[in-house]
């Protein structure tokens, strides 16, 4: 299935126009370009999670709307360094103090009784949207109104991939970050990227022939009369 993801250019229009507009989720946008993580994760992530000064985020929970909170997929911690770029926006999210919602886990056991959870430091904004399952729908939504390829949430971290292993980033390291464990998963977007071919057209053994000049008029297909 073809992949759809933003290009760079891309991305900074849609954070410029979400943020000149005020838009209720371009926190959220920008949190999921600048870190590639998955959407149960952002939605969990707590000012607990953030540590500014190490420069990285600690990913070791997710949230869906059927097992709560629980561990990530395929139960692997991991670090996410924090851009420049974003630094700005956490600390801005941070001085605001933390969002609060009542959300629910498993008991240790994994499959009967659930508990609520009761978080006061939450890193974004409650959305009525992002709890039903929305999220999709008002990007792809915001995307078509502002003349951008239409994406969904998930492919925000489909961009954050195939941008990172564009600027050269090493698969692995992609790999490392985002949470992936077959290099196969990470590969589909390198194709995207076009990684493996760029440049290779460069060492044709042919080239176009020189530019003819005739006074000040070049001609490039074939002679004026």
């Amino acid at each position: 299935k073809a992949q759809k993801v933003l290009s760079a250019s891309e991305v900074s229009e849609l954070l410029l126009e979400a943020r000149n507009c005020e838009h209720r989720f371009y926190s959220i946008w920008a949190f999921a370009l600048f870190t590639g993580m998955r959407n149960g994760e952002i939605y969990a992530i707590r000012h607990s999670d953030i540590n500014l000064e190490a420069g990285l985020i600690h990913v070791t929970k997710q949230f869906t709307s059927k097992d709560g909170i629980h561990e990530t997929k395929g139960n692997r911690n991991r670090v996410v360094p924090i851009s420049n770029e974003l630094k700005p926006l956490l600390k801005e999210l941070m001085s605001k103090g933390g969002f609060k919602e009542t959300l629910w886990l498993w008991e240790n056991d994994g499959k009967t009784q659930k508990q609520k959870l009761v978080c006061n430091d939450l890193l974004l904004p409650r959305l009525r949207e992002w709890r039903s399952g929305e999220q999709a729908a008002v990007l792809r939504d915001f995307c078509r109104a502002a003349g951008l390829s239409e994406v969904k949430f998930h492919d925000l971290r489909g961009t954050f991939i195939t941008n990172m292993l564009a600027q050269g980033v090493p698969l692995t390291v992609v790999m490392k970050i985002v949470g992936h464990s077959k290099m196969s998963t990470t590969d589909e977007y390198n194709r995207l990227a076009g990684v493996a071919v760029k440049g290779s057209t460069n060492k044709l053994g042919y080239s176009l022939p020189g530019e003819k000049f005739s006074g000040n008029v070049v001609h490039l297909f074939g002679t004026s009369k």
